[in-house]
């Protein structure tokens, strides 16, 4: 049986000062894939920072929508420079663990988008990570590239104990890999469903 990994009980998240949300209450359990959706303004990236700060025993690892791609340094040196304050840390680790140890001498700036993906959720890994929360993954991706970080969420979740909680517009590609959604709908309701995946997303964008 699967453990909890994060429990999250009468959470409210609000913006500049305007309640969003409350009551938000559900669990994480370990190698959950779990799919954050709502529509534009509707509190996704609010939420993945509250969930970020939450206070909690197991390591959390945020990676935010767009990190640049910097010229002259390798994959190796940024996943060591993302992971330099954190004593803990085996960047070898987290480049095995999604097989990109073979690009980890490439300048960053030579990579695809979704190489590039790859690398900064394998310095979250490197860190330990039991839960990596990602703010639109696949945003600015082509289709090639979308499917590839899509995949690799779903490896992580499968083959590890970490857990994933992604928010993303790519609905119709992101349900396909995971096991729960976050529904943020536009009438202040949170949703959260193991079952029935498509008629809660559904649900957010209908009209009450």
């Amino acid at each position: 049986m699967k453990k909890i990994a994060l429990e999250i009980r009468d959470l409210s998240i609000g913006h500049k000062g305007t309640p969003l949300y409350t009551d938000i209450t559900f669990d994480i359990y370990e190698g959950d894939c779990i799919l954050l959706c709502g529509a534009n303004g509707s509190g996704k990236t609010t939420l993945l920072k509250s969930l970020a700060e939450l206070k909690r025993d197991t390591e959390i690892v945020m990676i935010p929508t767009r990190i640049p791609k910097v010229k002259g340094f390798t994959l190796r040196e940024f996943i060591h420079l993302s992971c330099n304050r954190y004593s803990h840390a085996d960047p070898e680790h987290g480049m095995s663990l999604l097989s990109i140890s073979s690009l980890a001498d490439r300048d960053i700036s030579t990579l695809s988008d979704g190489e590039f993906q790859k690398g900064t959720i394998a310095a979250a890994l490197a860190r330990h990570a039991g839960i990596i929360l990602l703010d639109e993954p696949t945003a600015f991706l082509d289709a090639g590239n979308r499917r590839m970080v899509l995949r690799t969420l779903r490896e992580i979740c499968e083959e590890t104990s970490v857990s994933v909680v992604f928010s993303s517009h790519d609905l119709h590609e992101s349900i396909s890999v995971c096991n729960k959604v976050l529904a943020l709908g536009a009438d202040g309701i949170f949703r959260c469903s193991e079952n029935d995946l498509e008629a809660t997303i559904s649900s957010i964008f209908t009209k009450h």
